[in-house]
């Protein structure tokens, strides 16, 4: 969950610049920019990054509630959350239809039946991301198969060519 607020008061008023506070919120953790930081203006804070069980309150609601319910848990632990909101966004990643979650989970029964398959070069056709890794949910995972692929349809069109 994104949420956008006037100013970086977690910088000007707490000092905290980068990192994440974890909390036994729903909400779970919220995320502070490592970038910009000492700039004036308005950022945007990981308001929730919900996995498991917390996460399904936010789950069973919109998008809308759902970031009134990151403001209401998010001034427990940052009282300026109400007066300095601008604008937030909220994704549920199981939703959204051409993912149908954020991150591949493998089984190792799962992965000794179907890994090889997934990641064999099919005729035009290669896959590539952190489900396409021994590296799931993270970006190294995603960098390293994308690399990985490139370098074997690479290996491919030498042979063809």
């Amino acid at each position: 969950m994104g949420l956008e607020f006037k100013r970086r008061f977690w910088e000007e008023d707490e000092w905290i610049y980068g990192g994440i506070t974890y909390t036994d919120l729903p909400l779970t953790q919220i995320s502070y920019p490592s970038q910009d930081m000492f700039s004036t203006g308005s950022g945007v804070l990981l308001g929730a990054y919900g996995f498991g069980e917390p996460s399904y309150k936010f789950n069973s609601l919109t998008p809308k509630e759902s970031i009134n319910a990151a403001l209401a848990y998010g001034k427990q632990i940052h009282p300026q959350y109400t007066k300095e909101f601008r604008s937030g966004t909220s994704v549920a990643w199981h939703r959204i239809p051409w993912t149908l979650g954020c991150y591949g989970i493998w089984s190792e029964s799962s992965r000794e039946q179907y890994y090889e398959t997934l990641c064999k070069i099919d005729h035009r056709i290669v896959l590539a991301g952190e489900h396409c890794s021994h590296i799931p949910a993270w970006q190294e995972g995603a960098i390293l198969s994308g690399m990985d692929a490139a370098k074997r349809l690479h290996q491919k069109a030498k042979k063809l060519g």
